[in-house]
């Protein structure tokens, strides 16, 4: 994050701690509590508000809060919070979809399944108190449901159901399983500008974010999804004969490209989105350049009490 911005994004993110604690705090087998090391909710409110440093505090902690939540969503779909069929899966992404509109959840909260659904159903109460919501909720919907689609397709190639992929169907599979267009659509609601539409304005930055996010989370753990049998451009790239070394420097250097031309995409946003397209470019350099260092698990509250301390201005 920049340099000046640090003190502020650290202690906006601190604050927004306790609210994101309160609503996910409830499902403890699901969501790590704050200070294990499993857990990724100072993460998820830091990179909230790394994205809008000067967003207000109940935005940040939503934002913070869905990231978290997103998380364990993608741990029931990766069979990481218990074991699930495909059409577990894909029973589990109709539901999440048909919530955002108030639909409540169709099951108790004793497994992680149910305890997913719980937890969003919370989080959905609090986005629809937010002004922009009713305008932006069918594309959080459809964002959605098309992250669930990517994530069954990306089960079916992790048990070998269906041969792996090609690393451009992967990317563009893997674009809508990163997560980020989901994130960005509940984000337009939440800090975007009023009135409907948008969406088809940022919706080509939006796709090449997610493609720099996906590359980069993927230089940081495809050893660990080789290990899983799970593809990724890395292990894609090593199939086709490239040896490791020279496909972490392909996939980077790929990175690279997507990310200039994603630059390129942000400056032609019109003015009403300069607050989107600021947050994109921050959401971007932070992300990328912490899966670039270091995992999202392990990081603490305690952590960011004392970066926040240590950064005070």
């Amino acid at each position: 994050m920049p340099e000046e911005d640090r003190s502020t994004v650290l202690r906006a993110a601190l604050d927004a701690v306790p609210e994101a604690d309160r609503l996910v705090r409830p499902y403890a087998s699901l969501f790590a509590e704050g200070d294990s090391s499993a857990s990724r909710l100072a993460f998820s409110c830091l990179s909230a508000a790394a994205t809008f440093p000067h967003a207000r505090a109940d935005q940040i902690a939503d934002l913070g809060t869905l990231i978290t939540i997103l998380f364990g969503i993608d741990d029931i779909a990766d069979n990481i919070a218990g074991q699930w069929s495909h059409s577990d899966i894909t029973a589990f992404f109709e539901q999440l979809c048909s919530m955002v509109s108030g639909t409540p959840p169709q099951a108790g909260a004793e497994d992680a399944v149910g305890q997913g659904l719980h937890a969003w159903q919370a989080w959905c109460v609090r986005f629809r108190g937010h002004a922009g919501a009713e305008a932006r909720a069918p594309m959080l919907r459809e964002q959605l449901r098309r992250a669930g689609v990517a994530m069954v397709r990306e089960r079916l190639w992790a048990a070998g159901d269906e041969p792996w992929p090609s690393y451009d169907d992967y990317l563009a599979n893997g674009s809508l399983t990163i997560l980020y267009p989901t994130w960005w659509a509940a984000a337009l609601g939440i800090c975007g500008p009023a009135g409907a539409g948008h969406w088809e304005a940022i919706e080509q930055a939006t796709s090449l974010g997610a493609a720099c996010m996906r590359l980069a989370n993927d230089i940081r753990t495809f050893e660990r999804e080789r290990n899983e049998g799970k593809p990724s451009s890395v292990l894609i790239l090593e199939r086709a004969g490239m040896s490791t070394e020279a496909a972490v420097e392909r996939v980077f250097a790929h990175y690279a490209e997507l990310h200039v031309a994603f630059l390129a995409a942000l400056a032609q946003l019109p003015a009403p989105l300069a607050g989107i397209a600021d947050g994109q470019r921050r959401n971007v350099a932070f992300n990328g350049g912490w899966f670039m260092a270091r995992d999202t698990h392990a990081y603490t509250v305690q952590e960011l009490v004392r970066d926040a301390d240590t950064y005070a201005g």
